[in-house]
């Protein structure tokens, strides 16, 4: 790390930094196209973006099952997601660069799964 500082007092890259930093936005941009390709036969909207390095895929799944699909083809249907409002983020890695998957309506698909199991399963008197 470089001893350097800018004005606002903050460690200035070095050119190896600089470098690295640049491969993995191109990575980013190349995995974002290779997923976009590969969801080509996945159901639903999606859009693909990239920035810092990082790809992310943007969908608004109709059903779990299709949230399932686009987890499963993005090999990533062991990893958590986080609810944030009315969507659900998930984080994953693909070739090797990190990808954001956020469904939106995911929450809501899954609180109406689980008012559907305890509307089933109820006592009826």
């Amino acid at each position: 790390m470089s001893t350097e500082t800018n004005i606002r007092n903050r460690p200035v890259p070095t050119p190896i930094q600089v470098a690295a930093a640049a491969r993995q936005r191109r990575l980013a941009r190349e995995a974002a196209g290779r997923v976009e390709a590969a969801a080509e036969t996945l159901p639903s909207k999606r859009e693909v973006s990239t920035a810092g390095g990082e790809a992310r895929l943007v969908v608004n799944p109709r059903s779990l099952a299709d949230w399932r699909q686009w987890l499963h083809k993005l090999g990533a249907s062991d990893a958590r997601g986080t609810s944030v409002g009315t969507a659900m983020i998930v984080r994953c890695r693909v070739d090797g660069v990190r990808l954001q998957l956020v469904g939106y309506g995911v929450p809501a698909l899954y609180q109406a799964r689980t008012a559907e199991a305890q509307r089933r399963t109820a006592v009826r008197p």
